[in-house]
Parts: C-alpha cells; structure tokens; sequence
C-alpha cells in the first residue's frame, strides 16, 4: 500500500513540473523584450569598449530586438556578431525578469604594442590574440625592432605582462627593443643608458637586479655615467662606462 501511494505521489510530481515547465515556456514565449542592458566586463581601468561600440555593432547586425517577441529574437546572432570583434573575448547573452536583454561582454585586454620593422602594428593580449590598433589608442608596454607574431606570442608577452604589472617599471621602461632572437634591449625613460635585457628569460630575476643597482649604484654614481646596463650575466649587473667628449 505504501508503495503504491509513493508511486501515486511521484507521478503527481511529475505531472507538475511537466506542467510548469510548459507553462513557463509558454509564458517566454509570449514576452515583449523591453529593450538591452549592456554590461562590460573589463579586468584593467583602461575600459576602452564602452556600451556605445558594443551597440554600434548591434545595429550593424540588423538583428530587431526592441519590442520583438523573446521567442522571435536570434541570442545566437547576436552574440556571434559581438564576438566577430578582435576586441571581444565572449558575450553571454539572457533576459531579465523585467524582459530585457542583458548582453554581458567580456572584452580582450591588450598587454603588448608590437610596432615591428616588417611594418606590422597591433596589440596582443595575454593568450596572444591580435588586435588592430586603429580605433583605440592603448597606454601599455611598447615593442619594437625585429618582431614576428610568434615571436611576440611566445617570448613578448611574459615580458610585457611583467612590465604592465609592476607600476614601476611601466613608468620607467619606454620601449621594448629586439634586436635580435637573442637580444633585447629596454629604452628606459630617465637617463642615457640603454638597458641589455639579453635573452627573454629569467625577467623577475633581471629586473630585480637593476632594481637593486638603480637604486644603490645609478642613484650615487649618476644617471647618465654608464651608456648601456647589462643583465645578461646571472647574479651580476655588468655596466660600460659612457665616453666622455
């Protein structure tokens, strides 16, 4: 008898939520979007994708929203047009308990200016996705010289993520110089010497040191005596003294 009354019970539950997962599918159905909220998910405080881009997009997809049945708007659309952007991660895409859209944007945060000598300029963010540098004009760590986009992508952007994220060196370091796969200069942005960061390894350990000697050597011996700073040589800071005329 018991079990008879559990099966009896069950199949009422069963019954409702088959019920009211109908009901609220055909209550969605029904629904007017009242319009879009656009959220931006941006991790720096460049915030250089506003809700303006994000709806010049929108109307350049020609997918209706406003005022359209729920159940008549393409989401999908909509969030591929969004993605189609260089400078977009990924668009999510639901609906409010007040029927309007809510378009959340997670936007792609440059971390590198590669300004080559073949010519090519762009961003890179962190997972080395290239960006063009037309429409935004981006306050980040600058590399210059003889630049590939591999290049960049496996040994550029360690480097700039470091400078990007140490308040001191972004200010100080002017520009990332390759001059070669094995050589790589900074173009400090106090002082004459030009600072040998040599192969793009062991950059925590490098910086280190010239923290340490720009802060016990330059700062007594002065600014402009040495005309290059070498770090290429483990646990040492090997200087060449600057000519005088």
């Amino acid at each position: 008898m018991k079990i008879v009354i559990k099966i009896i019970l069950l199949i009422g539950v069963l019954g409702y939520l088959v019920f009211a997962i109908t009901t609220m599918s055909q209550g969605k159905d029904e629904r007017i979007c009242t319009g879009t909220r656009i959220i931006i998910e941006d991790s720096t405080m460049e915030n250089y994708i506003d809700c303006r881009f994000i709806e010049n997009i929108i109307a350049k997809s020609q997918c209706p929203i406003n005022n359209m049945p729920i159940n008549d708007i393409d989401a999908n659309s909509i969030e591929d047009h969004i993605k189609a952007s260089p400078y977009i991660d990924s668009v999510i895409c639901y609906y409010t308990p007040e029927n309007l859209m809510c378009i959340r944007v997670f936007t792609r945060i440059p971390v590198l200016h590669v300004m080559a000598d073949s010519g090519d300029n762009y961003y890179m963010d962190i997972k080395g996705n290239v960006m063009p540098t037309n429409e935004f004009l981006m306050d980040i760590c600058l590399a210059t010289g003889n630049i590939t986009r591999q290049y960049a992508q496996e040994h550029l952007i360690g480097i700039a993520d470091y400078m990007n994220t140490h308040s001191t060196w972004k200010k100080e370091v002017q520009q990332v110089y390759v001059r070669n796969e094995k050589r790589i200069e900074l173009i400090p942005s106090a002082g004459e010497h030009i600072i040998i960061l040599g192969e793009p390894k062991d950059i925590k350990d490098k910086m280190d040191r010239l923290t340490i000697f720009y802060k016990e050597g330059l700062d007594k011996a002065g600014w402009n005596k040495y005309s290059t700073i070498d770090l290429n040589y483990a646990g040492q800071v090997v200087c060449t003294k600057r000519n005088k005329k």
